[in-house]
């Protein structure tokens, strides 16, 4: 599992609106510092750079982030959500994408 404090910075996954995200797997937060969905805990992390900014998020709180979305400079962004299957399996899957522009 990929965790947050395994990748330099705040940790999380170098990816951008064109990722496939197929073989990504489990992203632990270690320490989210946001609360996207205003029930008083803090439940995401946010990161940017000069060309994206990326939003991890785990609304269930057991510490595997459950939604990204990512927003590029030239206006391209992408959405997945993670799905955790009865067999054992895991995947990303997207769920928006486009150009905020277009």
């Amino acid at each position: 599992m990929v965790t947050s404090g395994d990748i330099p910075g705040l940790g999380l996954p170098d990816i951008d609106a064109h990722s496939s995200l197929g073989g990504l797997g489990a992203v632990e937060l270690n320490s989210p510092s946001l609360d996207l969905d205003n029930d008083g805990v803090a439940d995401s992390l946010s990161m940017s750079d000069p060309d994206s900014t990326s939003i991890w998020s785990d609304y269930d709180h057991d510490g595997i982030a459950d939604h990204v979305t990512i927003v590029e400079e030239d206006g391209d962004y992408a959405a997945w959500e993670y799905h955790r299957h009865p067999d054992g399996t895991s995947e990303w899957r997207r769920t928006d994408q486009g150009n905020l522009g277009k």
